[in-house]
């Protein structure tokens, strides 16, 4: 699959999508994506206080490294289980050929805390590895 293949499934699939730009979802998203950032939150009045918190950053950015530990703090991401006695060669060689690829090659730990970090603040995340 081409990454323009991977572009035009993703918008297919994002115009296809009820609320990926109207409705409570997107609503939801923009406030939380305003809210992570400190902007104001629109209803500040004249001579009253105008304090923004970042609870929605402090939050996410405080998750973060737990979650990466659980993904990432193991020596093999993925690995492959023979099914019988004389696939454990071949097993083994499969764990080590795609762990490589995916944390070496394809930078899999900055693709992970991304992919994360925007399942938080967005609800959804895509990865192509």
């Amino acid at each position: 699959m081409t990454d323009e293949d991977l572009i035009s499934l993703i918008e297919q699939e994002e115009a296809n999508c009820i609320s990926s730009t109207q409705g409570a979802l997107a609503e939801q998203r923009r406030e939380a994506m305003q809210y992570y950032y400190g902007q104001p939150y629109g209803n500040e009045r004249e001579g009253r206080s105008q304090v923004v918190t970042t609870e929605v950053k402090d939050a996410v950015e405080g998750i973060l490294p737990s979650l990466m530990a659980i993904f990432t703090s193991a020596d093999e991401i993925v690995r492959f289980e023979p099914q019988n006695p004389e696939d454990d060669q071949a097993a083994q060689q499969a764990t080590d050929y795609i762990n490589y690829i995916f944390t070496r090659l394809n930078n899999g730990f900055l693709t992970l805390y991304c992919l994360f970090k925007d399942a938080l603040l967005q609800k959804n995340g895509y990865a192509k590895i």
